[in-house]
């Protein structure tokens, strides 16, 4: 590339914190020397120093400022992200101090996946001090979403030597919305063909792809353990279940290579959730459901604790104090000396009784015998494997399983206890595989086993509790695996498992065929996961239960809609209004809107909207609804209801006007966390953003 001449440092390496060095020691006089180099923010640091002495004794704070810059600087006003197809108008603006009037050449280079129109420079007189704005137009073009790297450089026509670049990389997002979506199932070594297993959507698909092959048969049925350890969502119960499926499940997930190559990935998004428990424990050792909440939410209480056990054995590190405060709210859920059902209450003895304590519950077993029928038959079960461990109450613990002994009885979804048929049938299962008493016959557990295989076939449209308590009743099940080495010699060569008997091509192009050679030639099985987009760029709604549709109302000016003939204008403040309809009760129905790069959302929270802002008015049988709780992404808005009730609700988020551009607008997402069953997508567009 032909450079703009005299640009010889381009500026790529921007770091918040510019250094940091533990143990500096003094001279005699009390002073210390450091040298670092500086990182190419162009900014003001902040240097803090703080004293310790011989004797741990700390103290002597102080602060100074160290101001980087430069006679002339160019700064890249870019979005956050771009999507393919997306025309994106890329601006730059630079300041110089050195002259009071200078004309400034600027250049813009960019790689082949965003593709300038027009001409790449341009020149311009600026003012000292004064910010000089440069525009060049592209277009990104990039089906294997490859980040794009965009550079600006800048130099003085009367000094050349007064020059500066800059080089910016953007993650470039699919177009529309990403799928998520497994098959697995049986075959025949020594060859695999991929493309021949696939469903005819992931053929037509752009996206990632990996394949994982075993000698055991159980390999398809563990399939809802990346589903688990992958699932979005941060309410704590969601975290809590990820980090039980890392670390008491760690058996199941010997089988699956691509999770010991995102072993370091997998820790940290765990060890971030622990910080989230201690971060949100509230005066009485509880947990809320959602990070920062403040209602005490019991089961997550329990499942909270329960999963920091298994961690700490597991070697993760938890915050100091927050196992004992928890285990003090467990035992006051127990003793019911705070609000809790009897279900809780057993699950409460079921997670403090796994573990080595003085505490004697067999006075608080006996009580929540005599109060079973109010626990229901997850509790039940629960009850009867906490009553064997403690070797106590044997004809009680009987009694309990012959309750059990009859076909769990459908049942609405329980959102206090997150409880449903499919668990029930887990659990009940689990008490039995645990316990195995004399009405377990060889028939009886036979036929239990295949009942919960046939669930775990539809791992995907499952809940994490319901995966969750599946994959647990699935460990007790299999006991040793005798299967086979997986055979290692592989064309192509995968990366083999941490048990040895599976091998996995992570990370391919969906639309490269893998044609797997000298497997072994014995009975096999596969898993194939796929992360992907339709290249249906303009989708329709879809209503599965719910249907939504997203509206925008400029609260700038509001004859500017958007439309190619009426674009938004840099700075535009923007409603956003989803409007959704359900017949019936939903629980903990999660919306996520796939952002345009041109937009950037400022504020969920509709009562501070409504400050600042004049509303419009919402249409008649339109109920606001209340936020549970919401994460504001770069690339995504998540908003969480733990209630809709049957009818039409509608939210609203402010956003702004932030990249000038015509830019694709993925359609919005409605699903209730526990019930796949339901959903809802609402038409793509395209947002058009005028600089001018």
């Amino acid at each position: 590339e032909e450079a703009v001449p005299n640009v010889t440092n381009v500026r790529k390496e921007f770091k918040t914190l510019a250094f940091w060095q533990g143990s500096l020691k003094t001279g005699k006089d009390g002073k210390a020397e450091f040298n670092f180099t500086v990182p190419d923010n162009l900014t003001t640091y902040r240097v803090v120093a703080v004293g310790q002495t011989k004797a741990n004794q700390f103290g002597g704070d102080a602060s100074a400022t160290v101001k980087v810059s430069k006679p002339l600087l160019i700064n890249a006003a870019l979005p956050r992200f771009l999507r393919d197809g997306d025309e994106v108008e890329l601006r730059a603006v630079v300041q110089q101090n050195f002259a009071d009037s200078e004309e400034i050449a600027a250049r813009c280079a960019t790689d082949a996946s965003c593709k300038l129109i027009g001409s790449d420079r341009a020149a311009q007189t600026g003012a000292r001090d004064a910010p000089t704005v440069f525009r060049f137009k592209a277009q990104v073009h990039d089906v294997d979403l490859a980040p794009a790297k965009i550079r600006f450089e800048a130099v003085a026509k009367s000094d050349t030597k007064m020059s500066d670049a800059i080089e910016i990389t953007l993650p470039v997002q699919p177009p529309t919305i990403v799928r998520k979506e497994s098959v697995a199932g049986p075959f025949n070594g020594p060859q695999f063909d991929a493309q021949a297993k696939m469903p005819n959507d992931w053929k037509r698909g752009r996206g990632k792809l990996a394949v994982t092959v075993s000698t055991s048969p159980w390999l398809p049925k563990i399939a809802g353990l990346p589903v688990i350890l992958e699932y979005p969502h941060g309410c704590f119960e969601q975290i809590s279940t990820k980090l039980l499926g890392y670390s008491f499940l760690a058996n199941l997930l010997a089988y699956l290579p691509d999770a010991a190559a995102r072993d370091a990935e997998y820790r940290q998004v765990l060890e971030r959730g622990m910080k989230q428990f201690n971060d949100s424990l509230l005066s009485d050792g509880t947990l809320p459901y959602w990070p920062g909440g403040e209602t005490a939410n019991p089961f997550v209480t329990c499942q909270a604790f329960w999963a920091i056990n298994e961690s700490v054995n597991a070697g993760f590190q938890a915050p100091e104090e927050l196992r004992e405060k928890l285990a003090g709210a467990l035992k006051k859920i127990l003793n019911g000396q705070m609000p809790a059902a009897s279900f809780e209450r057993c699950f409460a003895l079921f997670v403090l009784t796994q573990y080595e304590t003085e505490d004697d519950f067999k006075a608080v077993s006996h009580d929540l015998y005599l109060r079973r029928n109010d626990a229901g038959d997850e509790g039940r079960a629960l009850l009867a494997i906490a009553l064997h461990r403690q070797a106590i109450m044997p004809r009680e613990k009987e009694q309990l399983l012959k309750e059990l002994d009859a076909p769990i009885k459908e049942r609405a979804f329980n959102p206090k206890t997150l409880s449903s048929a499919t668990r029930a049938e887990a659990i009940s299962a689990l008490a039995f595989d645990t316990i195995a008493p004399k009405l377990y016959t060889p028939q009886k557990r036979q036929r239990i086993r295949d009942r919960m295989l046939a669930l775990m076939d539809s791992s995907a449209s499952l809940s994490t509790q319901e995966n969750l308590w599946l994959l647990l009743e699935f460990k007790s099940m299999i006991g040793a695996e005798k299967a086979e080495a997986i055979n290692s010699t592989t064309e192509p060569k995968g990366v083999v498992s941490k048990n040895g008997r599976a091998v996995a091509w992570l990370d391919r192009k969906i639309d490269d065929r893998l044609l797997v050679k000298g497997l072994n030639t014995t009975a096999l099985t596969f898993l194939m996961r796929a992360e992907y987009s339709t290249p249906d760029l303009d989708t329709d709604r879809v209503d599965r239960g719910f249907r939504v549709e997203r509206v925008v109302k400029n609260l700038t000016e509001v004859k500017r809609t958007g439309e190619k003939n009426a674009p938004f204008k840099l700075g535009d403040q923007l409603l956003i209004t989803y409007r959704m309809q359900t017949r019936k009760l939903q629980n903990y129905v999660a919306l996520e809107d796939a952002l345009p790069a041109g937009l950037e959302v400022v504020n969920p929270n509709l009562a501070m909207i409504g400050k600042f802002f004049q509303m419009p008015a919402n249409s008649p049988g339109d109920h606001v609804l209340d936020l549970s709780h919401s994460e504001i992404r770069d690339r995504a808005t998540l908003l969480y209801f733990d209630t809709f009730a049957p009818g039409s609700g509608v939210y609203s988020v402010l956003a702004r006007a932030t990249a000038a551009g015509t830019f694709r607008w993925p359609a919005t997402q409605v699903v209730p966390m526990y019930d796949s069953r339901f959903s809802g997508l609402s038409p793509s567009n395209v947002c058009n953003v005028a600089s001018e």
